[in-house]
């Protein structure tokens, strides 16, 4: 009799795995996009990127510089594979992949996904290596009603905006004064070695200092770390305070001296305690230290792969129809049914093990 009633149990635990795995494969089956409800609000950011773009290449051609060839896009977002104000290396799939107007919503979906909000302040730290994405999160959060404070950086990677007479921070001045956008630097820096430019060509470095000071930005040369990381705070905090930080590229003082900046991952990084903090410390862990949530953007193949974007592809799909406009729906009747289903089960399972034997004469001992 207990023989009988091991396998009864076991038939019914095998009954339980069958219908859990058809309801998974079910709810797989009824998969289906569907348009983020910030749908508009991503089409806008993305296609005031695109005029951004438009006018860095009118930007460019007015100062005598060519598109270059590897700008498959011709976005005027791709720079050159060495110059003297080149601070590290970078992929050239890297930059073309952010120099795409859907970067512009896909960090409106970002921006949502960490709970940022119209009427709220984002603080923003842009380095000169991927000038595409740091025009997609000015023109996506003046889309979406979010107040924008912003410390660009001059330095960039191969690749990036570093000709030396269009720096970053020049695009984004320029921008603003023509009125593609409404966001201005509240601070620049040199950037690369110690924040101050020290591996760049003296003389060029010399002259964007010139240019950027004559149009009347406020450069901030602090080759101390822990300084620089204290003026930062003092100027988000001034100007906010922020509800959400945001990082592109690897600035030394957004992602911190190691790498530990770099290990928190990609993305939308959500406030956890248990980021360790000292000295070495950037921004990224200190606000999440602190509660804040911050999205990471230096990983670009990862970053695409995470929201099923391509990376680096020959030709971009219109704008509103990649993945950084919808969400992957599933059909939860087929999940309900199946959790329903297990639960009866289970609870049949449950009765045939404490049932009383009963027990025939054959059975008597």
């Amino acid at each position: 009799m207990r023989r009988k009633r091991e396998k009864r149990v076991l038939a019914l635990l095998a009954a339980v795995l069958l219908l859990l795995t058809a309801a998974a494969a079910l709810a797989r089956q009824s998969a289906r996009p569907v348009r983020t409800e910030y749908y508009e609000t991503q089409v806008e950011a993305a296609r005031r990127l695109e005029k951004c773009f438009e006018a860095v290449r009118g930007y460019k051609s007015e100062l005598g510089i060519p598109m270059s060839e590897d700008d498959l896009h011709q976005t005027g977002m791709i720079g050159l594979p060495y110059t003297g104000i080149t601070t590290t290396q970078g992929a050239l799939e890297a930059k073309r992949t952010t120099a795409w107007p859907d970067m512009a919503a896909l960090c409106v979906r970002m921006l949502y996904e960490a709970g940022v909000r119209p009427g709220d302040t984002v603080g923003a730290g842009f380095s000169g290596s991927f000038p595409g994405m740091d025009l997609a999160v000015v023109t996506a959060c003046e889309s979406m009603g979010v107040r924008l404070v912003c410390i660009a950086s001059v330095g960039a990677s191969t690749y990036g905006a570093n000709n030396p007479e269009l720096t970053f921070p020049e695009m984004l001045y320029r921008l603003e004064q023509d009125g593609l956008i409404s966001t201005r630097s509240a601070a620049v820096t040199m950037g690369g070695y110690h924040d101050v430019g020290a591996d760049m060509d003296p003389e060029l470095a010399d002259a964007v200092r010139l240019r950027l000071r004559e149009d009347g930005l406020n450069l901030v040369e602090e080759p101390d770390f822990s300084a620089n990381i204290a003026w930062r705070e003092a100027l988000y905090q001034q100007e906010g305070p922020i509800d959400c930080f945001v990082a592109v590229g690897g600035n030394l003082t957004s992602l911190g001296q190691g790498e530990s900046g770099v290990s928190l991952g990609q993305g939308v990084l959500h406030p956890s305690g248990t980021v360790r903090i000292d000295e070495s410390s950037g921004l990224v862990q200190r606000y999440l230290s602190r509660g804040l949530p911050v999205v990471n953007l230096l990983n670009i193949k990862k970053l695409m792969a995470d929201y099923d974007m391509p990376f680096d592809p020959a030709v971009w799909p219109e704008i509103g129809q990649s993945a950084a406009y919808s969400t992957i729906r599933y059909d939860r009747r087929w999940l309900a049914a199946g959790l329903a289903g297990t639960a009866g089960l289970l609870v049949l399972c449950l009765w045939v093990r404490r049932r009383p034997e009963n027990r025939g004469k054959d059975d008597a001992p």
